[in-house]
């Protein structure tokens, strides 16, 4: 933003950045003590923003209530006139006016005809709650080039696509999220150019992987672990430029696959044995505390191409950033962000992303430079404390104003909101379009609804579920054996073996489970969702010792549960 626009907001920003130091604070949520490190001050005054309220981990928790990556219900639609039920990540116990895909990025409703004046006698919050209230919400939020996707969120130039969050360029996936360029997927997260893949986590550059985890450039594989441009392999942990590999024993392909051939993956009880097998292979090896390739002076997990990063989860080529985590591509110059990529200079910024610069405070924006406390707005500038924009600069509340006004008006609000001790904070959790517990942070930072509500979040409660009279069974009767399963599976009701929650299989999934062995799922799409990311231990960093030298570490993985965590040294030395 120019200097000196907002004179009386500069001068007092500016004292209070001038007089910043590093300090240990308490968190106004959790009540722990916080450092603002010298590190944390260049940020906030490349920002002007005052020293956050907030822990890190408390900072992520608000952020991350607006996010929702697993969860999908039905709920009316509040268009006018309308009296159809749409899908939507918004929970039917959410208040928002909410609108269906076609007419909310239509043409029909304008934003701007839900502007008011700003009040400097009133809150900047409540004031901003008031619009929030009335203007209407997306019940989806996806881009633009999605064929057949009416169940999928977030992502954009995708085909044929269901019950899948966040993914770019993407052909023929199932109930999957943060997938970049995959084809015929089922059971993934964050996987990169793979085809025809089955339970992956963090797989790139594959074909026809089934278990795979955090391993690249594989062919023809199950059950892999950290391995690396192997083929034919089958339950290994750490192997590079393999062949015929069974539990990390070389064979011969005739013994290869004979043993290939007397395993029957498409029977639950054959694939829970192995599956067994391989998670004791995967504990009984050194493997790496954290996972950080061609970067330099960052810290966190799963770091790519990266530099000057502290703080960080899921970055790829990303340049100078503090605490930003979860599907950050091409980011740089930023701090406290979720989900982001192609942008810069972001502060305290959830789903904002591509092309978008000096954004802070900021729910779901794209294409959009010098704006604050906005939401769901693309390709604005200039704006202030709005929702719902596209192509609008020089706003404040949805009202449009010359830049001479806008400047004025702006320098009043946001010294009002500096005095009142509101400014430099993001949105506060209630304001949320999705209930707490449909939300990721519940899966990081999960709350009771006792809890919750105490803090006056929303909580979807279970819903019953309409059979329609169809026969339903529990998951332990389904059939051990695939291929033995026909198409009156898909007139049946299964009832979750641990969620006990209602599904279904559809016809095309029993075609991918019967053409890949692959036995029928005993879970709901939400509850496997779940499971995946408790092999990340849902994102949990925390300080341990290398398994191997007793040196200081990083790891998402605990050695109380048996794994052998390693500093990349004694990795390398142990397996390379």
């Amino acid at each position: 933003m120019p200097e000196n626009k907002t004179p009386k907001f500069d001068a007092l920003i500016g004292k209070i950045l001038d007089e910043l130091q590093p300090h240990s604070r308490v968190c106004l949520v959790c009540k722990n003590n916080f450092e603002i490190e010298k590190e944390d001050i260049v940020f906030l005054k490349m920002f002007r923003v005052p020293a956050p309220k907030l822990c890190p981990n408390c900072r992520q928790r608000r952020r991350l209530s607006f996010a929702n990556y697993s969860n999908i219900y039905k709920r009316k639609c509040d268009v006018p006139g309308h009296t159809d039920v749409m899908i939507s990540p918004v929970a039917p116990v959410m208040p928002w006016v909410t609108y269906d895909y076609e007419t909310y990025y239509g043409d029909t409703w304008n934003p701007i005809s839900y502007g008011r004046d700003a009040n400097s006698g009133e809150s900047f919050f409540n004031q901003f709650l008031d619009l929030l209230k009335v203007i209407p919400q997306p019940g989806t939020r996806r881009g633009e080039n999605s064929i057949n996707c009416d169940y999928s969120f977030y992502g954009k130039d995708m085909k044929d696509c269901y019950y899948v969050f966040g993914g770019r360029r993407s052909e023929d996936v199932m109930f999957s999220s943060s997938i970049y360029d995959p084809r015929h997927v089922f059971d993934t997260y964050f996987v990169r150019k793979v085809d025809t893949v089955f339970d992956n986590i963090r797989t790139t550059d594959s074909f026809n992987i089934k278990h795979g985890y955090f391993s690249s450039n594989c062919i023809d594989c199950d059950f892999i672990f950290d391995c690396r441009n192997c083929q034919n392999c089958f339950g290994c942990v750490n192997l590079r430029n393999k062949n015929y590999c069974w539990e990390n024993v070389q064979l011969s392909k005739e013994e290869y696959q004979k043993r290939k051939d007397g395993v029957d993956l498409g029977s639950m009880r054959v694939s829970k044995e192995y599956k067994d097998k391989f998670w004791n292979l995967v504990k009984e090896n050194p493997i790496r505390a954290s996972r950080i390739f061609q970067s330099q002076n960052v810290s966190g997990d799963d770091i790519i191409r990266s530099n000057n990063c502290q703080n960080c989860l899921q970055l790829e080529g990303c340049d100078n950033l503090r605490n930003v985590a979860f599907s950050i591509i091409n980011l740089k110059d930023s701090m406290d962000v979720g989900f982001s990529g192609g942008a810069e200079r972001i502060y305290e910024g959830q789903n904002t992303s591509t092309k978008s610069s000096n954004v802070k405070f900021s729910f779901s924006i794209r294409e959009s430079r010098d704006c604050e406390y906005v939401m769901t707005c693309k390709n604005c500038s200039n704006c202030f404390g709005c929702v719902g924009l596209k192509n609008a600069s020089y706003m404040i509340f949805n009202k449009r104003y010359s830049p001479e006004e806008y400047w004025k008006i702006l320098d009043k609000v946001k010294t009002k909101m500096l005095q009142d001790e509101e400014y430099g904070e993001f949105f506060p959790m209630s304001f949320s379009p999705i209930a707490y517990n449909s939300s990721f942070a519940n899966v990081i930072y999960p709350m009771t609804e006792e809890e919750a509500k105490e803090q006056r979040l929303y909580w979807q409660a279970d819903s019953d579920v309409d059979t329609r009279g169809l026969k339903t069974i529990l998951a332990d009767e389904l059939p051990d054996d695939v291929s033995s399963v026909g198409g009156e599976i898909c007139d049946i009701v299964i009832i979750g073996e641990v969620s006990k929650k209602p599904f279904r299989i559809t016809q095309r999934e029993l075609d991918f489970y019967k053409q890949n062995k692959i036995p029928l799922p005993t879970d709901t799409p939400h509850a496997r969702m779940i499971d995946r990311l408790k092999i990340l231990n849902n994102f949990k960093i925390q300080k341990g010792k290398c398994f191997a030298c007793g040196k200081e570490i990083e790891s998402s993985y605990n050695t109380s549960d048996g794994y052998k965590p390693h500093c990349e040294v004694c990795y390398q030395k142990e397996v390379l």
